[in-house]
Parts: C-alpha cells; structure tokens; sequence
C-alpha cells in the first residue's frame, strides 16, 4: 500500500524524518529571527529575555498540568492517549519526540517539568517508553515549595527592614517564623508604651493617651499597659475603666491579686461602693493571702451603701476561705443592728487562736468607736507583735486622740518624728490628722519635711499629695496654696486640677464630694481612706450603730 507523505516526509512511527523534526524547525526563534535581528543585539536580547519570562510561567503552570496529565495516563493505563510523546513516533525511548516541549522558547527547558527528555545525535528525544511515561511531582512541589519560600523569605525581610525602621524592637525570627509572630504585636505594644510615656513626660496628656491606647490594642497581654489605661480612664471615662479590668482580670489569671487590688483603688478613688462591695466578696474566697484587705474593703464599702447582703452571704458561706471572717461579721452586724452591748460583748471574748492578723485590728478598732479607747489598747498590748507596726501605730494614734491623751499621743508622735522621716511614717501622721485635725501637729511634720527634704519623684508623689490633702484638712491655708505652687513648679504637668482641689478644702466650690477629686491624686490606700472617712461620711440610709469605718 502507497505511504501517505507530506512536503516529502514520511510519516511512519519508525521513521526519523518524524514530525518531531518538522517541529524543532518550526520552533522560535528560528534561523529567520536570528537574522532578523542580527542587526539589532539590544532587540535581540530583550526577545531573549521575553522568552525567558514565558517559558518561566509556562514552568509555572506546566509542573502542575502535564504532571497531572501523565498521572491520569498511568491511572488509565490502557485506555487513554500518552499525553506528551509525540504520536506519530514510534513511542520507544531515545526514538520518540516530545509533543509537550513544542511550544517552549528553548525546549531544553522543559527538562525541568520531565527529566526524561535528554539530548541525542537527533535532538531532544523521550529517554522513556511510552508505558513507562510517569509524573515527577517531587520536583513540582521542590519547584513550588521554593518559590513560597523565596516569596515568603522576601515578604519578611521587607516586613522587617520596615518595622526596624519604624522603631520597632523586632528579630528576624519573630517576622519570619509564625510560632513567634505574637512577638510582632508584643513589640508594637511596648514601642507605642515607650512613646506614651514620653508624652505623657513632656506633659503631652492626650497625645499620651493615644499611644497608650495603641499599645495596649496592639498587645492585649501586655498588663502594664492594660492598667496604665485604665487608671488613665478612671477619672473621664470610668466605664471604660471598668471594661478594661474587667478584661486584664479574664485574661491573667496568673496575676488577679494585683489588678484586683489597682481595681479596687479605682473604684475607692470614685467612690463607687457598689462596685467594690462584690469585688471585695469574691476576692475574699480568691486571694486568702491578701483576706484582710478585701474584708476591711468589704466592711467600708457596705457602710456606705447600707448593703448588708454580701456580708451576710459570706457569713452563710461555710468555705474554709469564708469561715475565718465569721466572727468579724457577726460583730459588724450586731453594730449595725444597734446593739452595742452584745458587740461590745464579742470584741472582748476570746477568738480563735488562728484568727487572721485583721480580725485583731477590727475589734481594737470598733472598740475605739466604742469610746472604750482603755479596754482597745488592752486588747492591744495582750497580742504584740500581732499587727504590723504601721497598723499598730495607726491603732494607738487614734486611740490617744480619741481620748484626748496628749501626753501619750506625743510621746508616740515623737518616736515616728525623731528618727529621719521616710514615707512610711508620713503617710501614717497624714491619715492620722486627716481623721483628727491638729494644726500644732502639722507644723512639727511640715517642719521636719523642710528639714529633711523629700524629692518630688514618682515614687514619692504620693507622700507630697498626703501633704497637700493634710494641709487642707487642719485648715492651714497658707501651706496648702504653698504646697499647691511646688508642686506645679517640681512637675512638668501644670497640674490646673490642684487649683480645684485646693479651692475644695478651703470650701470655695459647690462641690463636698471629695471622691470627685480623688481619681486624679496618687495616695496611698490609708490616707485615701481617712479622706473619704472625714469628707463622705456614712449616709443616713445606713443601719443605726454602725461604727467608725475601718
């Protein structure tokens, strides 16, 4: 039978005048481009470049299609056309062109898709048979798995060479490895702190307050910045205060003691008993180790509200958290039901010889409401060493005043004053005298401050407000407006709100609520505790009897 030709070529399998030569003719660039551009290098070059480029995303796209072709043409073995060899070949190996390479700008290239195509005296040719033809998709995911990681090796470092500009504290390592990434927000969170401290240092509130905010959004874990803008938040926006402590106590459990504690001095400082009357009952049963000063939390805020319920719930609570603090309840609630002479009763009995250190400065202290100041340092002397000597000393002062004992009130005044003043012994005279006012008292303690002078610094701000607030409460005009301007000249901050405060306790303002002033002034606990005691007293709704706050 007469063969079938075209253009004088052979078309049998076994031939090797094959269309796959008729092919490699036709590939670009041909002899005709060469010439073409002989005359032109740089017009030659970019072609060069061109088909690099294609044949670069036809290796993109031909890893994933011809591989995924030859694996259908294994799976159907037998039933289905070689998806590569060129079909009119006779599809022996080292015989048979490859019809997948046609297209190509250089067709060599495609060795990397199909290893099996390899030079021989009549070019490019398949080194496979035709039923041996296989996928190789060990070197598509080394293809692909390389150029993610050369994309992703150039996204972190531009991420990075972008945040180390910006400022940020960050490794290579926390951009380029996602176990680390929370490292990112982590250093964000402490650059903007870095800034808002240092706004907040050149007296740049707002601009202060903006950075905080960013730290603390771009890392939620970070708690110092969480209770920096919550104590910022106190005064102005008290229920976002709230929500924030609310949120640093659900998400750090580890650390609940201290948040709970700058909580409640929020809360003490507004005046909000509401609050801190279930604050202080969970934190009972929580924090055994801090007990004592959530009772005494307790205790105060329910004087004020006229409450009794978390009290009498802790009472019927019979956890071994709760149990310690029924004697101390049942005693406030017979105060505060108007029978002195049963509670009195209580106080002197004898109590559980494990009773914690608080339950004894309850019963001095309700004795000393009680005007039994005599059978209070009895008590006292009976258990030494059973307080610490600052709650000791506290007991003793309020006891001598009490019972106007001038004589041992100075002697126990000169025991804190002849030594050199630290901020401990300040702090105890400032409450002392904000309960019970004594402008001779004021002077020997302004007197020994002008001698032994006390740097204006954070750690001591709280010292010099005591002194402004105590100022004010003896009624020593002179030293509070003087004491107002050194603080004003010693801080960067202007300070306006003193002016207000100052106005407050020399009675110029509308105003009697000292906890509207409170917020903004860092005092310590026990003079914030005094302050409330003698300017918002226990409103008449409260129970009949009930004593002196603790």
């Amino acid at each position: 039978m007469r063969r079938r030709t075209h253009r004088g070529l052979s078309t049998s399998g076994g031939s090797r005048s094959t269309l796959s030569q008729v092919n490699r003719h036709r590939s670009w660039p041909g002899p005709d481009a060469r010439i073409q551009f002989a005359g032109w290098p740089a017009a030659a070059s970019v072609q060069r470049v061109l088909g690099w480029f294609a044949d670069l995303f036809r290796l993109a796209w031909g890893l994933f299609y011809w591989n995924t072709r030859k694996a259908w043409f294994q799976w159907r073995r037998g039933r289905a056309r070689c998806p590569c060899q060129n079909p009119s070949d006779s599809g022996r190996a080292f015989e048979t062109g490859c019809e997948a390479c046609v297209s190509w700008s250089r067709q060599v290239r495609f060795r990397r898709v199909c290893p099996l195509l390899v030079e021989t005296p009549d070019g490019l040719r398949c080194a496979a048979n035709t039923a041996d033809v296989r996928p190789f998709w060990g070197i598509a995911a080394g293809y692909y798995g390389g150029a993610l990681l050369s994309v992703y090796a150039v996204v972190v470092l531009t991420i990075f060479i972008f945040l180390r500009t910006v400022g940020y504290p960050v490794s290579i390592l926390h951009v380029g490895l996602p176990p680390l990434w929370h490292k990112v927000g982590q250093a964000r969170g402490w650059f903007f702190l870095d800034r808002s401290n240092r706004a907040f240092a050149a007296g740049k509130t707002a601009e202060g307050l903006l950075y905080l905010a960013n730290s603390y959004d771009f890392d939620p874990t970070n708690v110092d910045a969480g209770l920096a803008l919550a104590k910022h938040f106190q005064a102005a926006h008290p229920a976002r205060s709230d929500e924030i402590f609310k949120k640093l106590l659900r998400d750090h459990p580890g650390k609940r003691a201290g948040i709970a504690q700058d909580w409640f001095r929020a809360l003490l400082a507004r005046g909000d008993f509401e609050k801190i009357a279930p604050l202080a009952q969970a934190e009972i049963l929580t924090d055994t180790v801090h007990a004592g000063v959530w009772i005494r939390a307790l205790l105060f805020a329910t004087r004020r509200t006229g409450y009794d319920g978390p009290l009498r719930a802790l009472l019927a609570n019979h956890a071994p958290a709760a149990v310690p603090w029924h004697p101390v309840i049942e005693t406030e609630l017979l105060l505060r039901a108007g029978r002195p002479r049963e509670a009195r009763a209580a106080l002197e009995r004898p109590w559980p010889g494990r009773s914690p250190p608080f339950s004894l400065f309850y019963r001095v202290n309700a004795l000393i409401d009680l005007k039994d100041t005599f059978a209070a340092l009895d008590l006292l002397a009976r258990h030494p060493r059973a307080l610490d000597p600052e709650a000791e000393v506290t007991l003793r002062l309020d006891a001598f005043a009490e019972r106007n004992a001038k004589g041992p009130l100075q002697r126990q005044l000169d025991e804190l004053l002849v030594p050199r003043l630290n901020l401990a012994t300040l702090k105890i005279i400032c409450a002392h005298l904000i309960r019970h006012p004594d402008a001779a008292i004021f002077d020997r303690l302004y007197a020994k401050v002008g001698r032994e002078p006390i740097p204006f610094g954070t750690e001591t701000a709280g010292a010099w407000f005591s002194l402004l607030c105590t100022a004010g409460a003896v009624g020593d005009r002179a030293r509070l407006s003087e004491i107002t301007e050194r603080l004003k000249t010693a801080s960067r901050n202007p300070f306006v709100a003193l002016d207000g405060v100052a106005a407050f306790f020399r009675g110029e303002t509308g105003e009697r609520r000292i906890t509207l002033f409170l917020p903004i002034l860092p005092l310590p606990l026990e003079v914030t505790y005094a302050l409330i005691e003698r300017y918002s007293p226990v409103p008449a709704i409260a129970e009949p009897g009930a004593p002196r706050s603790v």
